[in-house]
């Protein structure tokens, strides 16, 4: 009798978990058990409907930059399967990739469909049986194996596989297992403006700004920068974020963002100014073209300098100087508030990687008992990384399994 393998969620770990497994050992009997009625559901959203697959980045140390929590833990991991691999993967079954120019790669049909039919596609012709609305609601140790309680039956494997993402029933249920969970709190998310000073400037972006949190010593962040409707957006924010998600979290998300409008160098830019007071006396300051900033976004910082539409460079003065210099640089919003980046919802915390083995994902005491995806205490800031630790984690953790049972 063919030996089972049990996988619990039917998204992007579990698919690539599945089909690694069984195509390195086409006797095991693999079967995907998914709670929802849908599959690979943030695949499907990732990327604005793209599917952001991974990064140009593959160098296992620049890697594992990227990643807030579980950088230390990743950089064995990266040395075995790399975003490298992961397009090498895709492309040897049948889906190129294509690089953008700040090093995400997507698919060349620029549509995750193509990924999801890649998966699904792939499942289908390695015999692997998937399974919807069969809601995981305990797992129990028996001999050689485990007993798998769902909502709709009972079933034992030999091997588990743990691919749920974040999932509160899941943490509940692993805690009674004595596995270790680190609380999950939300990671990449933009910021909600208290009393808006810049609502009238949505969708006003800037290319070159720099981000810090007051209440934070040394944050900053550099990236693109969006005004929405509601505060900020953009990767600067994102990125923050995802880097500051539990100071944030016990901030309640309530501190002070500091915003330099162009990465600006401050004292650079007050001597510029000076000169100014001599070589454009006469010219207006809001005329200032050199700011690289939209024109509605540096007549609303000349404002907030209490700068006149008349006044020039030689009026301007020492105290004008300082406040435009502030306004640029040192630009400060009160924040009130999260909300979640597009519908890509990331979360810091799960299981802790401390009784992961890095080089099979196994659970430390658990035989045969393996995870992998964003269940882990393993989060990334944009640009196809959480993918990428989703894709590496799950290849070791099939290549594991079906090395193990023959």
């Amino acid at each position: 009798m063919s030996k089972r393998v049990a996988i619990i969620g039917g998204g992007a770990a579990g698919f690539f978990t599945a089909i690694n497994i069984a195509e390195q050992n086409p006797k095991l009997a693999v079967t995907i058990y998914e709670g929802s009625n849908k599959l690979l559901t943030k695949v499907l959203v990732s990327g604005g409907g793209r599917c952001n697959v991974t990064n140009t980045i593959s160098d296992p140390i620049e890697l594992t930059k990227q990643y807030p929590r579980g950088h230390d833990f990743l950089l064995p991991v990266f040395e075995q399967f790399t975003s490298d691999d992961t397009e090498r993967w895709f492309t040897e079954r049948g889906v190129p990739l294509k690089c953008e120019d700040d090093g995400r790669k997507f698919p060349k049909t620029n549509s995750s469909h193509t990924i999801f039919n890649c998966l699904t596609t792939l499942a289908s012709k390695h015999n692997i049986v998937v399974k919807l609305s069969h809601r995981l609601e305990n797992f129990t140790q028996v001999e050689n194996g485990w007993q798998l309680e769902f909502n709709r039956l009972d079933v034992t494997c030999d091997y588990l596989v743990l691919c749920t993402g974040s999932s509160p029933s899941i943490y509940n249920l692993l805690g009674t297992k004595d596995i270790e969970i680190v609380p999950p709190l939300p990671s990449l998310f933009t910021f909600k403006a208290k009393d808006h000073s810049l609502v009238d400037l949505a969708g006003v972006s800037v290319e070159k700004s720099s981000v810090s949190i007051k209440e934070i010593k040394n944050s900053s962040e550099n990236g693109p920068l969006l005004i929405t409707h509601a505060g900020y957006s953009a990767p600067a924010v994102i990125k923050i974020s995802a880097w500051y998600a539990r100071e944030l979290s016990q901030l309640d998300y309530r501190f002070t963002l500091v915003i330099n409008w162009g990465s600006y160098d401050a004292n650079r830019l007050r001597e510029l100014f000076k000169s100014y007071t001599v070589d454009r006396p006469k010219e207006r300051i809001m005329s200032w073209k050199e700011h690289e900033l939209s024109k509605r976004l540096w007549l609303h910082l000349c404002q907030v300098a209490e700068l006149k539409e008349y006044t020039n460079w030689s009026e301007i003065g020492k105290k004008g100087i300082q406040r435009l210099t502030s306004a640029l640089c040192q630009f400060e919003s009160q924040i009130a508030g999260k909300s979640t980046f597009k519908e890509e919802f990331v979360t810091a915390g799960g299981i802790d990687l401390s009784v992961v083995e890095p080089d099979s994902f196994r659970i430390k005491g658990q035989p045969n008992l393996y995870a992998a995806g964003e269940l882990l205490n393993i989060d990334a800031v944009t640009g196809g990384f959480n993918f990428q630790a989703a894709w590496s984690g799950s290849f070791i953790a099939a290549r594991s399994i079906a090395l193990n049972s023959q």
